[in-house]
């Protein structure tokens, strides 16, 4: 049951951070585009360098997301064992109440 709520949560996880916070740098690097001027190889030199210029600060964004998910997965660990350990104390409260002897009935 747990392992089917972890997939859930990084499913949602992967769907928020691609479709939702990068929607409008998808529409950027549309609208970025700029025609080359293919006589010139100076400017097309040029291009090239702020292209692979900003390719590397996408990259090295998208690299710091790395220590994010670390972080979320450390989280996640410890929250699990949160639950073991309600689950067994409602486990062992219960247990009190109830007793170990089953209960007699008479007169049926």
């Amino acid at each position: 049951m747990l392992i089917k709520i972890l997939i859930i949560f990084f499913i949602c996880l992967i769907i928020h951070q691609f479709f939702v916070e990068n929607w409008k740098n998808i529409e950027g690097i549309e609208n970025e585009y700029k025609e080359y001027d293919k006589n010139d190889p100076l400017i097309l030199a040029q291009q090239n360098a702020g292209n692979i210029e900003y390719l590397k600060q996408r990259m090295d964004k998208l690299m710091g997301l790395d220590k994010e998910v670390q972080d979320i997965s450390g989280n996640l660990i410890g929250l699990n064992d949160q639950v073991i350990a309600l689950v067994k104390a409602q486990a062992d409260a219960s247990q009190q109440l109830v007793g170990n002897t089953p209960l007699s009935v008479t007169g049926v």
